[in-house]
């Protein structure tokens, strides 16, 4: 069972796109709707979603490359004086 909610749009095709479409639907048992969400899936592949930033560090591998520091930096409250004052 699908959970997503389903939208609708219409479309206009010309009679020639029209009819390419009942062919390779009829040649691949499928409905043309199927036909068509597979061709958007497949049309909107070659564009990425947009990245977080974590996602970009992640990429870059920053993330958790710091080197040489104490253990418990993040928890030890000893490192945390004078921390954010000018």
């Amino acid at each position: 069972m699908n959970n997503n909610p389903n939208t609708s749009i219409t479309v206009s095709l010309d009679l020639s796109l029209e009819s390419r479409l009942k062919e390779v639907a009829k040649l691949n048992q499928k409905s043309k709707e199927q036909i068509i969400i597979e061709a958007v899936k497949n049309y909107l592949q070659q564009f990425p979603s947009e990245k977080t930033c974590y996602d970009l560090a992640q990429e870059l591998g920053v993330i958790g490359r710091a080197t040489d520091l104490p253990p418990d930096l993040s928890t030890n409250s000893d490192y945390f004086e004078q921390f954010g004052v000018s």
